[in-house]
C-alpha cells in the first residue's frame, strides 16, 4: 500500500498502532446536526437501532462513543443512503465545525504557503482529535500531489465514513492551497485500512 515517500509517520508503526477503540462524541454531535438541518433525522433516528436512540439524543461533545457502538451509527449512515455530494458536505460540515479553530492555528502559524506540506505534518495530530487509536501517515507522490493512509480504522468498512472523510480532510486543506481533490484509492481498501489521494 505504501507508494511514494513517507514523510510524516505516525509515532507507531502499522503493526504498533492501537487500533481505534472510541470516537469522540462531537463527531456525531455535529453530524446530527448536518442531518437536522437538511431534513434526515428524522429518517437516520428511524434507521438506528433503537438501544442507541437515546444515547444519540443526549451524547455530548467531549464523551468517547466505543467503537462498536460507532459502527453502527456508520452502518445506519450507509442505510440513510445520502448522495456522494451528501455525505462529502457531511464530512466538511464536521471537520469544520470541530477542527476549525484548530485549523486557523495552524494557518497562523504556517501562513499562506503554496502547497500544504507543513499542514500536513498536523494530519495525525488532527486524527487524535476525533479517533482513539488508528493512525494517518502521509506520502509524497509529487509537487502537487500526496497519499494518505489511515492505518487501524475499523470504520473503513462503512462507504458513508470512507466518503465522509474525503470531504473532511478537502475542507482541512483548501486553507493552505486552495482547491483539493481527494479521491480513494481503490485498491487499498480492507476493512481496517484505507488510503486517499491529494492532489491541488
Amino acid at each position: 500500500m505504501g507508494t511514494g515517500e513517507l514523510i510524516y509517520a505516525p509515532p507507531k508503526s502499522r503493526t504498533a498502532t492501537p487500533p481505534v477503540d472510541a470516537v469522540r462524541g462531537f463527531v456525531f454531535t455535529s453530524g446530527v446536526r448536518w442531518m437536522e438541518q437538511h431534513g434526515v433525522l428524522e429518517k437516520f433516528t428511524t434507521l438506528l437501532p433503537e438501544h442507541l436512540r437515546e444515547q444519540v439524543r443526549s451524547l455530548t461533545a467531549t464523551e468517547w462513543i466505543p467503537i462498536e457502538r460507532a459502527l453502527e451509527v456508520y452502518a445506519t449512515c450507509d442505510a440513510l443512503d445520502l448522495t456522494i455530494d451528501e455525505q462529502l458536505d457531511i464530512g466538511r460540515f464536521v471537520v469544520l465545525a470541530n477542527n476549525g479553530v484548530v485549523l486557523n492555528t495552524i494557518l497562523r502559524l504556517v501562513g499562506k504557503v503554496s502547497s500544504p506540506w507543513t499542514a500536513l505534518q498536523h494530519t495525525d495530530s488532527l486524527w487524535q482529535r476525533s479517533n482513539r487509536g488508528g493512525a494517518i501517515a502521509v506520502y509524497k507522490l509529487n509537487e502537487k500531489s500526496a497519499r494518505l493512509e489511515l492505518w487501524n480504522v475499523p470504520m473503513a468498512r462503512s462507504r458513508f465514513f470512507v466518503t465522509s472523510m474525503r470531504g473532511s480532510i478537502a475542507a482541512g486543506f483548501e486553507p493552505f492551497c486552495g482547491k483539493v481533490v481527494v479521491a480513494e484509492v481503490t485498491d487499498s481498501m480492507r476493512p481496517d485500512s484505507f488510503a486517499l489521494r491529494l492532489a491541488w
